[in-house]
This record gives structure tokens, sequence and C-alpha cells, in this order.
């Protein structure tokens, strides 16, 4: 009997192989509506991308308003990160609807001079993570005479001044800026000598939208000795910088803009101690409940050692403590480490002294290590000299690279400079200015620095520093590869 063959196309199904076909579609269909619950969860898969976050960014410049004999700058640049991407760092001074201050190029810098108001920056594309400002005041006299610089700062939710003052002879203001378009609500908690300080009104000090509120201190606070005041934002962000105002007697002793320490941890960093005579003074607050004992150590240009006389600091709860440093430097520059049982942070104040000169200082905040590239808007300026302070906090030796360039965006200088473990180097930076600094370790870890002006003649032994900065503060954007199990 022979068989009949039917074609492909044309083969039939029987009722029972429709029917599993059925029942299949259906089981498919459910656990795809149903949520995948027959499925386990699985992660997304990440892939590290190299290149940085690009978005927006706001940075607050501090200015301190008009002064008599007293003249302010802000400088902006922008590194070379990313040839053929776009972006805008733009300046803004408060109150004003135009920017007067523009950059669109990589490379490239610019400064403005007589500035009365603070500027907030806001960088866009590729400038949101490759710029970096700062703010520089030059005073023949008054109270502010000598110099005052700091970097501009972004907007955050909490922030450590340490070793500010309330006293007639070291007095601060906390200058508040809220950059946002809403108001922002900070709370002000104060940590002395013996503990924690209680100030009617501080609790809910409200900074207006795009405006700054300046609270003095020496008119809130009476008490003696080390101050810190721990800035934390409830509703919105500020940027919180003092302006500190030392004297003897009738005399101006100096004046500086301090910005904030990092965060309190068991293991800090405090950067830029520049060399020469004066006083070097340890400030560390220890916000926890119970006592601290610090190691302190120096990072010098032989290696890391213990300062003479101040190798310890016992500090008590949710207090803040001093220590001299002078001896145990002796006149050297370097940077402080801190080691504690317990989480703290710090800063150094630092005092010029130069015969028949008005003395002059300078607050070194502990700050991060740089993350790969570093950036400073002025390495040299016009009113003295400068010089780079490089530390590594680690036990394995390196090597960083520095490049200095106009505001051109013309190279100057390029130098290596060789770091040992837990030591200290320096580079005198004399290229003509105004110049801006980048820096770069990029297989390295724990490199800090700081670059510190000085006036070597005149009326004032001007000082002021700057920390080595990194401007790509936001994290790496990951690739995604998409998982359809995810969610499910």
């Amino acid at each position: 009997m022979s068989q009949r063959r039917y074609p492909l196309a044309g083969l039939r199904r029987s009722p029972v192989a429709g029917l599993v076909a059925v029942l299949a579609a259906l089981v498919a269909l459910l656990l795809v509506v149903g949520g995948g619950s027959l499925l386990q969860p699985q992660s997304a898969t990440f892939i590290p991308d190299r290149i940085p976050v690009v978005g927006r960014t706001n940075t607050v410049c501090t200015v301190p308003g008009e002064l008599p004999d007293a003249s302010t700058s802000v400088s902006a640049v922008v590194m070379r990160q990313a040839p053929g991407r776009g972006g805008t760092l733009a300046g803004t001074p408060i109150g004003a609807t135009s920017p007067s201050l523009t950059l669109t190029e990589q490379g490239k810098g610019q400064v403005q001079t007589g500035l009365t108001k603070t500027v907030l920056l806001q960088g866009e594309g590729v400038m949101a993570t490759a710029s970096s400002a700062a703010v520089v005041t030059s005073a023949s006299a008054g109270e502010q005479q000598g110099l005052m610089a700091a970097p501009c700062q972004r907007p955050a939710t909490n922030h450590w001044l340490v070793g500010v003052g309330a006293s007639a002879s070291y007095r601060s203001e906390v200058v508040l800026t809220n950059p946002d378009d809403s108001q922002a609500e900070v709370d002000l908690r104060y940590y002395g000598r013996n503990g924690l300080v209680v100030v009617p009104g501080s609790p809910g000090v409200i900074v207006a939208a795009r405006s700054s509120t300046v609270v003095s201190l020496d008119s809130l606070v009476a008490v003696e000795g080390p101050l810190t005041v721990a800035v934390r934002a409830d509703e919105g962000r500020v940027s919180a910088v003092a302006r500190t105002l030392a004297s003897s007697g009738m005399d101006p002793a100096g004046a500086d803009w301090q910005v904030g320490s990092t965060a309190p941890s068991t293991r800090t960093v405090i950067p830029g101690i520049p060399e020469g005579p004066g006083a070097r003074e340890l400030f560390v607050v220890n916000p926890s409940t119970t006592r601290a004992t610090v190691r302190v150590e120096v990072l010098g240009q032989q290696g890391s050692f213990a300062p003479a006389g101040a190798d310890a600091i016992e500090v008590l709860p949710e207090s803040t403590g001093s220590v001299q440093l002078a001896d145990g430097l002796a006149g050297a520059p370097g940077a402080i480490r801190l080691v504690s049982d317990v989480p703290v942070t710090g800063a150094v104040v630092s005092r010029s002294s130069r015969e028949s000169a008005t003395p002059d200082l300078a607050v070194q905040p502990a700050a991060p290590a740089m993350l790969s590239t570093g950036l400073v808007a002025v390495a040299t300026t016009d009113l003295g000299d400068s010089e780079l302070v490089l530390s590594n906090d680690t036990e394995v030796e390196t090597t960083a690279s520095i490049e200095v360039l106009s505001y051109d965006g013309v190279t100057l200088r390029r130098d290596d400079i060789y770091l040992g473990p837990n030591s200290t180097s320096t580079r005198r930076l004399n290229s003509p200015a105004p110049s801006y600094l980048v820096v770069r370790a990029p297989t390295a870890t724990g490199v800090y620095g700081g670059v510190v002006l000085t006036q070597p003649d005149g009326d004032s032994a001007g000082l002021a520093t700057m920390g080595v900065s990194s401007p790509d503060v936001a994290s790496r954007a990951p690739k995604t590869r998409l998982d359809p199990s995810v969610g499910r």
C-alpha cells in the first residue's frame, strides 16, 4: 500500500497538537503579563564609562563687597578634557540678569576685576566637569590688608568651618549663599573648646533664593578659644564660606576666606601648609559623643614624622581643640595627617611674619585627594609669588605631572614631580601671570596639593592658599545594558 506524501506547506495539524500550541502561547503570555513570577529577578549589568557626566553645575564665588583700598577679582578657567564637545561657563553677579563672564572654549580662562557682588557660575555641557574658579582679594590698608584667596564653592547640604573665631582679636563672619531659585533653610551648630555652644536663632536660618546671608559670630557666640561651625541645610542647599579677620590691638593682623573642611573621618589630610616663619595652629573638631584621641603626623619633604610637642591631641566630645605646630614644622612646607579613633576633621591657620611688614594669615582646610586630575584657577598672579605644595599620603612612591597654562590656552611650563611615600614636594610657579595649573596623577591615589601665594615685598606680608581640587566631582556615568528580566 503506497503512502501519500504531503508537501510541508500543506501539513495538517492534529487537534491535539493545536491544543498544545495554544496552551504554550497562553503560558508565555501569562509570564509576561503576570510579572514573570516564575523568573528570578536579575540586576542590570553596568559597564563603566570613562566619559564624565555632562550636565549642569552651579558654583558660588563669594565676594566681600565694596572695600576701601581693596580690589577683588574672580578668575574662571576650563581645562581641555573632551575635544569636540561643547559647553558654556557663565558667571552672573547676584541681582544681575545677564552674565558678565562667559567661556565657551576648552583650555581658556578669564579674569574679572573690580567686583563688589558675589558671582554665580553655571557650567553646562563639558564645562560642568572641566572648570574651576577662584576669588582673590588684595587690600593695601584696613582690617583686610594683605591677600585673601579661595576657590569658588559648589553648594551642598553640609559644611564644616573649623577654627573660626568669635573674639575681638580673631573674629569670623559666615557667608551663606543660595544659588537656587527657591529658598534654603539651614541649621548652624557650634562646637567650642568645652562642648556645644547654644546660640539662640541658629536653627532655621532662612537664605532667600539667589541671595546671601551673613552671620557675624562675635555678636552671637560668647566664648573664647577654638570654635567650629557646622552648617546643615534642611531645605535646599547653600555654599558656606567664612571671612576671618585678625587684629593685634587696633592694628590689623591678617584676613582670609575659609572654605569648608572635608566631612569628619578617622583619617584626614590638611594639604598646602606654607613654608616660612610665623605661627601654625592646628584646629580639630570632634562631633561625636566620645572623646577623640588624634595622632598628628607631618608629611614633610623627607617623609612623615611626628611634630615636636604636637604629636597628639585629645579633643572632648562635641568640641574643638587646638595645638601649635610652628616648632614641629620648623618653617618647612608640607601636609598634616590626622589619624583618630573617632571621626574628626580640621584646619590649619598659618600666619606670615616679615620685618617691617603687616602680618597676614591663611587658612588651609582638610581636603579630599585628587581624582586623577587637579585644577587651580590661579597659579600665578601679579600680586606676588606662587608655590605648589604636593603631598603623597600613601606608602608607595608616585610621580605627578604639572602643566601651567596662560588664560589664552598656551602651555607655559611642563614638569614632572616625584613624590616619595608619605612625603611632600614643592615647585616654584614663576610663569607669566595670569595663568592656571593642571596637575595629573592618573595612576595614583592619595595625592593632595595646594598653591601658596605670598607677597615678599611691600607693606604687607601677604599670604593666601588654595587647594588643588578635581573639577570632575560628579561620578562617572555608567553605560546600561538592557536586561528584559529587570523589574518583573
